[in-house]
């Protein structure tokens, strides 16, 4: 099973959109990676719009046995025909967007749980189907748009023994549909996304995925991009993407520590995807600069993360130590001045003392705390500077090996 980067995954879904014919391959790296063959074509009432791809021709009208040989498929969900084509193709126009994005938005924001549009439920039995049909397979699904909600929904409509054949699901700038999903539908898309499956690409200049926010629930585990801005269209069709020298799109990880985590481990897959890559033009071996390289990289693909999780900590701890230290002052004016209140026969001094006698002091509740919060936030930064020191070597070590194969600069992040 190949490890696609995201730049793959994302010209995979882009084929949703072609026209092929059964039988037709389906390749991408112009032309260089062949993903399979066309073995289904679903055009259905409900709109639904949707190609299955096997890893060798095997259509449905195939033998139980040569079904039983299909190891690996790979189902696109279309999303909607564009409204510049109503002319052309009104009935499938009217589908999408009004009977099924129009309806589906409504649910969304309404949040109305249990029943969703025609071509999301037909779309799930497409699915449901492929895994019946072709028992042995392991299966990705891709979306886009409402082809994205159409991906959404099929994942968390199977039963629990169909789920665990799912080998991942991609969906793309479409809304977030989990409101919209019975409780044991949920269950299975949080199985699913718990497990990494399920990844859900989201470009916030896009207006089409609605329903996303702060610590609202989705299928998938939600990758937020750090996009480009581009034209209203050329925005929802993946042209704000932008991606790292291996593929990898570019995230918005601002706050957001989990995405630091992927990011990470997005940045180590790459790394092992050019090892493949020097092996092969190296006759299965690799030279001293690249060995070199790829282990300095990858240590820095490390070190980077937690520098910048340590920096979302620090800034955090920032602003909550500032936080507790106006309070431990308030808190300290306050016993004052309740000790004046109670205390109104006794001089500043004396009122300082019934406290003290309560261990109630400016040093327990102000200058004590203090200094353990400086405490804590000092050894952080100089963990922090101890990291960019490591990082310093480490750059100064890929830079050595540069310097003996240029070819690896275009390597470099």
């Amino acid at each position: 099973m190949k490890n696609y980067s995201d730049e793959e995954r994302v010209e995979i879904a882009e084929k949703e959109y072609r026209d092929y014919k059964e039988k037709e391959p389906v390749k991408i790296n112009d032309n260089k990676n062949r993903i399979g063959y066309i073995s289904q074509i679903n055009n259905k009432p409900t709109g639904e719009q949707s190609f299955v791809i096997t890893d060798n021709y095997v259509p449905l009208s195939a033998p139980k046995k040569e079904r039983e040989s299909v190891k690996e498929i790979t189902v696109l969900y279309r999303g909607s025909t564009g409204i510049d084509k109503i002319k052309e193709q009104t009935g499938d126009v009217y589908k999408d967007w009004v009977v099924n994005d129009s309806d589906m938005a409504h649910k969304i924001s309404t949040s109305k749980q249990g029943k969703v549009s025609p071509q999301l439920t037909s779309s799930a039995e497409t699915l449901k189907n492929v895994l019946k049909e072709y028992p042995n397979a392991q299966v990705s699904v891709y979306g886009h748009s409402l082809g994205s909600m159409n991906g959404q929904y099929a994942v968390s409509d199977l039963s629990i023994d169909d789920s665990k054949r799912i080998m991942g699901g991609y969906f793309f700038q479409g809304p977030n549909i989990y409101d919209t999903l019975t409780y044991s539908q949920r269950y299975i898309a949080d199985s699913l996304t718990s497990l990494g499956k399920l990844n859900n690409y989201v470009d916030g200049k896009d207006l089409i995925p609605i329903g996303y926010g702060d610590g609202k629930p989705l299928v998938g585990r939600l990758i937020p991009l750090d996009s480009k801005k581009v034209g209203f269209t050329s925005q929802h069709m993946w042209g704000g993407y932008q991606y790292d020298v291996f593929g990898n799109v570019l995230l918005d990880t601002k706050d957001k520590v989990e995405m630091l985590e992927y990011e990470m481990k997005q940045r180590i897959s790459g790394l092992e995807g050019l090892k493949s890559q020097f092996m092969v033009s190296g006759n299965g071996a690799l030279s001293t600069a690249q060995e070199i390289f790829l282990d300095a990289s990858e240590a820095k693909a490390i070190t980077v993360g937690y520098k910048q999780s340590l920096q979302t900590e620090i800034d955090s701890l920032k602003k909550w130590f500032q936080t507790e230290i106006t309070n431990a002052n308030d808190l300290w004016q306050t016993s004052k001045s309740d000790a004046q209140y109670w205390g109104e026969h006794l001089d500043e001094y004396e009122e300082l003392d019934a406290l003290a006698s309560e261990e109630v002091t400016k040093h327990s509740i102000v200058i004590e705390p203090v200094e353990e919060y400086e405490d804590s936030l000092f050894v952080l930064k100089t963990l922090e500077e101890e990291l960019d020191n490591v990082l310093k070597n480490i750059e100064k070590a890929i830079e050595s090996q540069v310097i003996l194969d240029e070819e690896l600069a275009k390597y470099l992040f």
